[in-house]
């Protein structure tokens, strides 16, 4: 009797000291970037609970008898054993962890939506995320433009020389190769006129400068009058045209007695008008370019 129970004590404390034994299941996910949240189950766990990865501790933020969860830390890319220990022992289980190069990310950019008219001056673009390494790029559509990183989470690039309107798409690649995914950016060539103002006064004409955006060099202009009328009110429309200033406008001795319409830049045209009176009245602008995109009508007090 006293030979089986020596036996039955012996083998219950065996079968409890291995149900204590420190372990690890599994770790999921087995790999990620720095930041990367990794859950590993086991146990039992404490607070006395210590995993690394290689030589380097990490700092669980969850433990659980038999869960904990940590962020693998800033590390150079590779692969590093995790183990696990406490007070008393150590994990025999180890498993693999592939330490990621950061993958950049981007989280806004300022501004998201740009004047065509903007981009043949240059362009300055403001990105904001994460992950941001010395020396990234800025891709647009898969072209590098010139990109200064400010800090980890910000830089600007310089934006000049496109053409079409439309979406691009917009990454960062650091220079081990990682790549964001892409984020929209709105190149947008809607004209729009922004104010009107009444320039230089000459002798049988004015100027009439027109502010806005994304006037073409063949934009037309739409002026809109009203006809003098004894019953009701009607409107007489004209157009014109525009073509490239030249050093002779607002020279009265060699200026054409006719309205025209003169391009200064992509946000500013200048309309020379010949009134029949001198009296101001309710004229209506509208731009429209060759393209079938035109302003909303505008509305000035001139003569």
């Amino acid at each position: 009797m006293k030979q089986i129970f020596w036996a039955t004590l012996l083998w219950t404390l065996l079968i409890a000291g291995q149900s204590f034994a420190l372990e690890i299941i599994s770790l999921a996910p087995s790999r990620g970037a720095p930041g990367t949240l990794v859950a590993v189950s086991g146990g039992p766990f404490s607070a006395a609970t210590q995993p690394f990865l290689g030589r380097h501790y990490v700092a669980p933020l969850h433990i659980l008898e038999n869960h904990l969860e940590f962020t693998v830390p800033s590390l150079p890319p590779g692969n590093y054993v995790l183990t696990v220990q406490d007070d008393t022992s150590i994990a025999e289980q180890t498993f693999q962890f592939e330490v990621m190069a950061p993958i950049p990310r981007i989280t806004a950019l300022s501004p998201g939506n740009i004047d065509l008219c903007r981009l043949e001056t240059g362009q300055q673009l403001e990105v904001d995320g994460h992950n941001f390494l010395p020396e990234a790029v800025l891709l647009v559509n898969n072209v590098v433009v010139p990109t200064t990183v400010i800090e980890s989470t910000r830089l600007e690039a310089q934006l000049q020389g496109f053409q079409q309107p439309g979406v691009y798409g917009v990454a960062v690649r650091n220079p081990d190769g990682a790549t964001s995914l892409p984020h929209s950016l709105w190149i947008n060539n809607l004209p729009e006129i922004t104010s009107i103002e009444q320039g230089a006064e000459f002798l049988e004409y004015y100027e009439v400068i027109i502010h806005g955006k994304n006037f073409l060099s063949n934009s037309i202009l739409v002026v809109k009058e009203p006809e003098d009328s004894v019953i009701g009110q009607a409107y007489r429309q004209f157009s014109f045209v525009a073509r490239q200033r030249n050093a002779s406008e607002g020279m009265s001795v060699v200026a054409p007695q006719t309205d025209r319409l003169v391009f200064v830049d992509c946000q500013t045209l200048i309309y020379y008008r010949y009134p029949a009176i001198s009296q101001n009245k309710s004229l209506g602008f509208m731009v429209l370019n060759p393209d079938g995109r035109k302003t909303d009508m505008y509305y000035a007090n001139l003569p």
